[in-house]
């Protein structure tokens, strides 16, 4: 059989997902351990091994977990791997500096598309902004020109122990869920983040003299971030939960059920315990026969 890389830049199904109790399975590259399928842990290791691969949705498989990505930059040494939100617009995954009080101007609002995750932990960088679009400018304090914010973040100086800064986090249609908690500071601060159906949404408030509510681990004043935070732990949704068509994330145990099979045409189809999960081309693109788009995970 030939091992081959998993790539899709067309839609594989739309997948309910039902993940194993599963132990620890050290990131390797390709291929993963007792399986004739060839996988790769990240962006970096599909372009070390396949230099002429374009940016588009790839399958990894890393610590454990196998999920989709989007792969960033495959045109250089150091490509980056996003996941794709599906719930965007100025109402959903935003994090919001509101004006008023100490920091006068417009509310500062991030909106973010895609969001930078660490293949090794499933966490997300809420400081890049390379996919996201930032509105608004105020003075933070009076003096300091804020106009971009970090995901996940809610912020205010408008007075003391006054949460009117807002954020979203909506993984709802991903196969993702927040597997981390969140922190108020400042001065003078309120905030909460209320999680909720199925650990995917997330509506924070935060606020004070200036004061904000943020994932455990951002930094002091989060606003205009660079990238290199990582303080969003994410992990494989529990449950049945509803995703869109490309998208999956299974904590498995191993991968000694994975096989391949010839499919229809120019098709190689690929089971997971006998069940088909996705289905390639020749050209490693992940495609969606219509005998597939109403499947159910089988783990």
């Amino acid at each position: 059989m030939v091992k081959r890389l998993f790539r899709h830049s067309l839609p594989i199904l739309a997948l309910s997902v039902v993940p194993l109790a599963a132990v620890t399975i050290p990131a390797q590259a390709a291929p993963a351990p007792a399986s004739p399928v060839q996988f790769y842990k990240s962006c970096t290791d599909i372009h070390r091994h396949l230099v002429k691969a374009p940016d588009g949705d790839y399958l990894l498989y890393n610590n454990g977990n196998l999920f989709t990505v989007y792969c960033d930059a495959m045109y250089t040494n150091t490509p980056r791997e996003y996941i794709d939100l599906i719930k965007t617009g100025y109402n959903a995954n935003f994090s919001q500096y509101t004006a008023g009080g100490a920091s006068p101007g417009t509310n500062v609002r991030t909106t973010f598309y895609k969001l930078r995750i660490n293949p090794d932990t499933l966490t997300v960088d809420i400081g890049d902004l390379t996919f996201a679009r930032s509105a608004g400018s105020l003075l933070h304090s009076g003096s300091v020109r804020v106009t971009s914010m970090p995901y996940g973040v809610a912020m205010s100086c408008y007075a003391p122990q006054a949460p009117n800064g807002v954020g979203n986090i909506d993984l709802r249609w991903t196969p993702f869920q927040v597997n981390s908690g969140f922190a108020t500071g400042g001065f003078e601060a309120r905030g909460s983040a209320n999680v909720s159906q199925d650990n995917q949404l997330v509506s924070i408030t935060g606020g004070g003299y200036c004061g904000w509510e943020a994932p455990v681990g951002a930094p002091y004043n989060p606003y205009n971030p660079k990238p290199g935070l990582y303080d969003l732990k994410l992990s494989c949704a529990s449950g049945r939960v509803t995703t869109a068509p490309g998208q999956i994330c299974y904590r498995v145990d191993n991968l000694k059920g994975l096989k391949e099979r010839t499919g229809q045409g120019n098709a190689v189809d690929v089971l997971f315990h006998g069940k088909p999960i996705a289905a390639m081309n020749h050209g490693d693109q992940v495609q969606t026969p219509d005998a597939l788009s109403s499947a159910v995970a089988p783990l």
